[in-house]
């Protein structure tokens, strides 16, 4: 891990003129994210339907979480799970800690809620330290296998590996 001591973030709620410091700075990344998509987190986070929380180093953007209190996997949406949804931190200030801290704002919420949050993860080498967090963070696998565009996939089935084949984890406040 680097040394995360010089790191001093701070984390507050996404607000309208963080969205084009996002969209940048993934663009610098060669991330393309619609800025539609961040417009619509916040008009949800206005209508109390997901919270975004921004972590900042100083004045320069190091990630965000957003947490969506209706999530549109089935199992997780009858049985009110909230879903962890979108986690990201910026590649030069991961090994910090900072994921850990960005998934404990979003469970302290979760929990206010229920006993129970969610997350999806997608399944090629991309989302592999996501796939690590997660399990070090207590998620384990929902046990309904994965799917496709929120579709469970039947053995046999072809589907293609990109960012909508995904794997569901669950975590208990116990």
């Amino acid at each position: 891990m680097k040394n995360a001591q010089k790191y001093k973030f701070e984390f507050r709620e996404l607000k309208k003129q963080d969205i084009d410091i996002i969209i940048t700075k993934l663009n610098d990344f060669n991330i393309n994210k619609d800025k539609s998509i961040l417009n619509l987190y916040l008009k949800e986070q206005k209508e109390g339907l997901r919270n975004i929380w921004v972590a900042y180093n100083e004045k320069e953007l190091a990630g965000y979480i957003t947490l969506k209190w209706e999530s549109e996997y089935e199992p997780f949406k009858d049985s009110n799970i909230p879903e962890i949804n979108d986690l990201f931190v910026f590649q030069e200030y991961r090994n910090l800690g900072l994921g850990n801290k960005l998934i404990t704002l979003a469970e302290q919420k979760a929990k206010e809620k229920s006993d129970y949050v969610g997350l999806g993860v997608g399944l090629y080498a991309d989302y592999g330290s996501a796939q690590r967090l997660y399990i070090k963070n207590g998620y384990l696998p929902d046990g309904r296998g994965v799917t496709y565009n929120y579709k469970h996939i039947k053995p046999n089935e072809n589907v293609k590996v990109d960012d909508e084949l995904i794997l569901w984890f669950l975590k208990y406040f116990n």
